[in-house]
């Protein structure tokens, strides 16, 4: 990843300029080219000051014969800079390492999503496999074009490789630097020709990331690690209860002490500024703050849990095909269970942080607000720090860093707002660096859960009917205010309105939340009888999107319960499965892949057991095989299989490296942790009551890439949906105990006590 090249400024004026002058779109339903008479104006002016090639809003081509893609999505790990490189490489005929990598401004010109610069969904690769290929395909074919001109030769004689221009007959040559203002004079191509898979040299192929030699030697530069001129630390004091604002802040002798400047009370929480954070963290000790009760006074999940269990209705109908309930009743073999999971903390090994400046309005030439920040939303980041700032997105300026970590909680920009109040208060740029026990007790959470399951077998094996009621607090509710940024245009009065419109239409049910039901009423099993619905459970601690959103669940819930039908129906659980998948199905293809790789069916080690499970998640099919044993009480996961579809691989290591994260992020969730709330205060604060997966503890992993010549698929989360099933699954296979709550870890011990 490099710094901000010399002439960014001057690009991110280029390229306002010309989203105002109209874009030409590039594919996919993206805006990525700069054509028109103003764009070539442009484009021209820009080559002749800067020496530099910029025909779309992805691709320069340097005078030094470099690329440089901007990469709008974030990088949190998950290899998105390796992949823009890549493409551009690939389809520009550059090594990879010709390929530099820059994060840019949020502009308005990289709003895509539902009007949104936005990185979540696993859907960077999806979404931006076709716009940045055919924006380096542009960039190609208008070098190619340039040279064609100078040399008075048709282009279809010319051929490009290394950087290079060649025509064969003539044997001339010439690199791309040398072609930037030529190639600046040509016309973007409607539809460049990109190549065919036959023609990759780099797509499909293993390499190195491009971002690792940084992130190895400790050059790279995360959110926490960015210094801006002037800047000043601040050290965040929160309420117990997510929520609590302060009612009276005494500190005496606090802003006298060394290096601190001043304590500031805002919404929400007391910040301690000082020239250095340790300084802020000291003198913090010796604030006294009394909190009011809190948004989330009085929660309890245990109180929650049995309510849920209490609660007797038949919810919103999300899906509901023939009769569910008549097909289960006149089944021979049927089964009811309610399936569990708690609250969760998404928990990035790098805290919420970030930089803002809000600047006095009669002193300032530039943004009103300026931030740094490691987030999965500049737009979001816009909206709600201008909501709060009371200026408008566009007088917000957003630099987004590498982030260490994310899995949707960067998606929220709470932490961006405080440090905006901070700052306006002190004048300065000014660093929120929160606590471990900060990330922790003051949300967003993955929602606790619960799936009443019923379903029934027919005497030969097929599923008949389907029954999945999903309680739980809906996301959609909790992210409406992020919302605002993808009604950017819309006057702020009339913004309020609508978002306060749609908060009502989701509380009541009127429209589905779009998280609490998906992999179960869009499942991929062919069930004649299905109905799926769901109940909203409000608790005033707020949700969000956490790695996989509801699949996180629900592919729990199916896998499990799908395994119980397969016992009472005394049928082998991958044989059940394949009756209710097209044999054809991309969903089949996998499961019988996991099936050989694992060895399903052939005997396992004494103590051993063996758990399946599958689920499609983002648009990509996912099968594992987990083997698991008890050692003095503990489960222990000794392997994993999984079978992956996910489309066109850009780069295979790093798709398994995603798949073997989601497993470990997934099993360190599934054995062990929970958020748990008594009287409104969370229980857990820091990696000791949350812990994670140590590398002892690490199953072996083989991850296998089935192979498809369809477009790429998310791939950042699929991977983790099976593997708690996958577990519990294998735990009853072991032992005939049922596991049907998570962490399975404390089930297991209820259970094994409940035994004894």
């Amino acid at each position: 990843m490099t710094e901000p090249p010399a002439s960014a400024v001057s690009r991110r004026g280029f390229l306002s300029v010309l989203a105002g002058a109209g874009l030409l779109s590039l594919g996919a339903g993206f805006e990525t080219g700069c054509g028109g008479e103003n764009a070539l104006a442009g484009r021209v002016r820009h080559a002749e000051g800067s020496g530099d090639f910029v025909p779309n809003v992805y691709v320069t081509v340097k005078r030094d014969g470099r690329a440089l893609v901007e990469v709008d999505n974030c990088e949190f790990g998950q290899g998105v800079t390796s992949m823009f490189a890549t493409l551009v490489a690939e389809e520009l005929d550059l090594s990879l390492g010709a390929v530099d990598c820059h994060f840019p401004d949020s502009l308005a010109v990289y709003r895509t999503t539902v009007n949104m610069q936005l990185t979540g969904g696993s859907a960077s690769t999806r979404e931006k496999y076709l716009p940045v290929r055919t924006a380096a395909a542009a960039a190609r074919t208008m070098l190619v074009a340039a040279a064609a001109s100078e040399w008075r030769v048709p282009a279809r004689e010319l051929t490009t490789d290394d950087g290079k221009v060649h025509h064969a007959t003539s044997g001339r040559t010439v690199g791309y630097g040398a072609l930037t203002l030529a190639a600046a004079r040509q016309p973007v191509p409607d539809a460049p020709r990109l190549k065919t898979k036959s023609e990759h040299r780099l797509i499909g192929k293993p390499a190195r990331r491009v971002d690792i030699r940084g992130k190895v030697d400790g050059s790279a530069r995360f959110g926490i690690d960015t210094i801006v001129p002037g800047m000043v630390k601040a050290y965040i004091l929160h309420g117990p209860v997510y929520g609590a604002n302060a009612t009276h802040v005494r500190a005496d002798g606090v802003r006298r002490q060394q290096g601190v400047l001043d304590v500031v009370v805002f919404p929400g929480g007391v910040a301690v500024v000082a020239e250095r954070y340790w300084q802020a963290r000291a003198a913090a000790r010796d604030v006294q703050v009394t909190w009011d009760a809190g948004d989330a006074a009085g929660l309890d999940t245990e109180e929650m849990r049995r309510a849920v269990h209490a609660h007797d209705d038949d919810g919103d109908t999300a899906r509901d095909d023939g009769n569910a309930a008549k097909a289960i009743a006149r089944a021979p073999a049927r089964v009811t269970a309610t399936y569990e999971a708690p609250f969760l903390a998404h928990a990035p090994l790098e805290p919420q942080n970030c930089i803002v400046h809000v600047r006095d309005r009669h002193d300032q030439d530039g943004p009103r607000v300026e931030v740094w920040a490691p987030c999965q939303s500049p737009s979001i980041v816009q909206a709600l720090v201008g909501e709060a700032m009371g200026v408008s997105d566009s007088q917000v300026l957003v630099h987004t860093t590498l982030i260490g970590g994310a899995f949707g909680r960067r998606i929220v920009a709470d932490f961006a707002v405080q440090a905006a109040h901070v700052s306006r208060k002190i004048g300065r740029p000014v660093q929120v660096i929160w606590s471990r026990e900060s990330d922790m007790t003051q949300g967003f959470y993955r929602p606790q859960l619960a799936a009443r399951m019923s379903g029934g077998v027919s005497a030969d094996g097929v599923v008949t009917g389907l029954s999945a009621h999903v309680l739980g607090q809906f996301i959609s509710l909790d992210f409406l205010p992020a919302l605002g940024a993808a009604l950017a245009g819309v006057p702020d009065g009339v913004r309020g309105t609508v978002i306060d419109a749609l908060k009502g239409v989701f509380a009541s049910g009127t429209i589905p939340d779009m998280f609490s039901t998906e992999g179960i009423r869009d499942t991929a099993y062919r069930i004649e009888n299905l109905r799926v619905a769901m109940t909203p459970v409000n608790t005033r601690l707020p949700v969000a999107s956490w790695r996989s959103v509801g699949h996180s669940f629900t592919g729990f819930a199916v896998e499990g319960f799908l395994d119980e039908l397969a016992h009472a129906a005394r049928i082998d659980p991958v044989e059940l499965r394949r009756r209710v998948l097209p044999e054809t199905s991309r969903a089949r293809r996998v499961l019988d892949a996991v099936v050989a790789m694992s060895g399903w069916g052939k005997p396992l080690p004494a103590g051993r057991g063996r758990g399946l499970a599958r689920h499609q998640s983002f648009e990509s099919e996912v099968a594992e095989v987990a083997e698991v044993e008890i050692v003095d009480g503990r489960l222990k996961v000794r392997r994993v299989f999984a079978a992956v579809d996910c489309g066109t691989v850009v780069n295979p290591d790093i798709v398994r490296a995603q798949v073997e994260g989601a497993i470990i992020f997934g099993l360190s969730a599934a054995l062990d942790q929970e958020i748990t709330v008594r009287d409104g205060i969370v229980q857990q604060t820091n990696f000791d009551g949350f812990p994670l997966l140590r590398m002892h503890e690490c199953p072996e992993i083989v991850v296998h890439l089935t192979g498809s010549d369809e477009r790429p698929t998310g791939i950042g989360e699929p991977g983790l949906p099976p593997i708690a099933p996958a577990v519990a699954n294998a735990v009853f296979a072991l032992t005939g105990v049922r596991l049907r709550r998570l962490p399975l870890q404390r089930a297991w011990n209820e259970a094994h006590a409940g035994r004894r």
